[in-house]
């Protein structure tokens, strides 16, 4: 018997922890799952702010005059809640973190709000934060996101028009209609009428393929011309931007006059979204020259080889590293930024059968040859042309190189005509590559061709030598050709540079025209 009153004692002992235990984990599940609901209400509150910002990019200047209902508070207080959509238990409250040294947000004008809200120095400049709060029962979770102007840094892929340079289309005359035609995005009507003086030749529609494969977040200020099943951007987290209205992309086959009879399906890894804001730049890297010290500004043809800190600047050939004159030979400059002037520059670029000799027009041409190695933060802009003719990569983390050129970023392609007699006495000719090829070609930097396109000299020209890495970031007007489906010139192998998103080449030109985008979220 007292075995047994033993026993039954054990046993109740044991169920009255089992149920304890159980009620304690109940406990732990229920807070955690409330902790996750507070966590995706202030996400909404994010979100919401990040969608009035969308529609007006004046918004944040407004601090909180932005009317009822609203979630918009001063820093400090959570009064203004708003309920999260299709729930009951759920709200959020928005909170405006003011600039360093500001004690509040300040909208009595722009010039206030700025100076309250902005943050004035530092790898932060020109950003604004604001902490969202999510309520769910007895929990709350807090996370602070920060804002800063979109830039061209943002993308490893960014156009304004799909569509090829003018420059390709060969015949002077139809070059020039092209300007006029070739200029207008797909929405506004650029295939929908001849190119002006060409013999009823259209735009060229320049089409995303099977096997490409955009490593990075993208951008057009156009439509997207889709032939197959393309793969565009990483993740969800990459952004896939169009200006044009939904769909935002074509199948070749509806685009008319594409001369594609193609069927599109594409694989939106990043997150697609249409009507977005256009990026502009400026039309001239003018700005770069004033900052450049005197020492670092260079006129006429130059050629910049890269060695860790160090550079030589020679002027009087294109060749090689060794040969011409040197102009400047040590530390690359406290600021970072060198310039090259035209001095009267003349005379259109043609990007086939392209010739690099050293005549006296093109030493009066702003044209950088490039190429080296890089330990520092370093932006090399150009008046007219920027030439890659060999390997540029980085040995440092802290490295960033920024390439800009007011019209063209060019790949170094040499080639030849190679004439013979055939056995039946004709004569034949083929464009071949020279010995000096470039085979593989490695691109560590943020590339922004202002007005016209990053492209390879003598694309269409020559066995195909190769992958083009980009590793960084690819701002260009017009698309520039790399290769031809004809097995000429390069595949493409782009990468975004995630380094990009929090550190930019010294003084990297910005969009006159841009959103405001979240670069960095923190919980807590």
């Amino acid at each position: 018997m007292i075995m047994t009153v033993i026993g039954l004692s054990l046993v109740a002992l044991l169920t009255t922890v089992a149920v304890t235990a159980v009620n304690g984990d109940s406990h732990v599940s229920t807070r955690d799952f409330t902790r996750k609901q507070a966590y995706e209400a202030a996400k909404a509150g994010i979100d919401e702010y990040a969608y009035h910002l969308h529609k007006d990019t004046g918004y944040w200047a407004k601090c909180t005059n932005v009317g009822t209902p609203t979630a918009v508070n001063q820093k400090g207080s959570t009064t203004n809640r708003r309920p999260v959509p299709g729930t009951t238990n759920a709200s959020y409250a928005i909170e405006l973190i003011p600039a360093t040294g500001q004690s509040t947000c300040d909208g009595s004008s722009i010039a206030a709000a700025t100076a309250s809200m902005l943050e004035p120095i530092g790898s932060m400049k020109g950003t604004f934060r604001i902490r969202s709060t999510g309520f769910v029962g007895s929990s709350e979770v807090s996370i602070t996101a920060t804002f800063k102007p979109a830039s061209f840094l943002d993308y490893v892929y960014f156009t304004q028009l799909e569509t090829s340079d003018p420059v390709t289309y060969g015949n002077e005359n139809t070059i020039k209609g092209a300007y006029e035609q070739c200029s207008k995005t797909l929405a506004g009507g650029r295939y929908t009428a001849t190119i002006p003086n060409s013999g009823g030749k259209y735009c060229d529609a320049i089409s995303f393929v099977h096997g490409d494969n955009i490593k990075g977040p993208m951008h057009t200020n156009d439509a997207f011309a889709i032939c197959e099943d393309p793969t565009l951007g990483r993740n969800a987290n990459d952004p896939v931007e169009v200006s044009a209205p939904s769909p935002g992309w074509y199948s070749t086959t509806n685009i008319p006059h594409s001369g594609s009879n193609c069927t599109g399906n594409p694989n939106f890894a990043g997150t697609f979204t249409t009507n977005s804001p256009a990026l502009l730049p400026p039309t001239t890297n003018s700005s770069l020259a004033t900052l450049a010290e005197p020492a670092f500004k260079f006129k006429g043809q130059v050629r910049i080889c890269l060695t860790g800190a160090t550079m030589t600047v020679r002027t009087g050939s294109a060749k090689t590293c060794e040969g011409g004159t040197v102009a400047y030979s040590g530390a690359q400059p406290a600021n970072g930024i060198v310039y090259v002037e035209n001095i009267a520059c003349s005379g259109a670029y043609s990007p086939f059968e392209t010739k690099y000799e050293e005549t006296a027009a093109a030493k009066e041409c702003g044209n950088v040859y490039v190429q080296g190695t890089y330990s520092k933060p370093l932006t090399i802009a150009a008046g007219n042309d920027i030439v890659i003719d060999g390997n540029i990569t980085k040995t440092s983390e802290e490295a960033v190189l920024g390439l800009i050129a007011n019209n063209f970023i060019r790949v170094y392609h040499q080639t030849e005509l190679f004439t013979w007699v055939d056995s039946f006495g004709r004569t034949r000719s083929e464009c071949r590559n020279t010995e000096e090829k470039f085979e593989n070609p490695v691109i560590e930097a943020a590339i922004l061709a202002i007005n016209h396109s990053f492209i390879v000299d003598s694309y269409n020209c020559g066995a195909k030598l190769g992958t083009l890495t980009v590793k960084g970031a690819i701002a260009q007007k017009y698309r520039g050709a790399v290769g031809t489906s004809g097995g000429t010139g390069y595949l493409k192998n782009y990468e975004y540079d995630e380094r990009l998103h929090t550190i930019a080449p010294p003084s990297f030109i910005e969009p006159v025209q841009s959103d405001w985008v979240i670069g960095r979220e923190t919980v807590g």
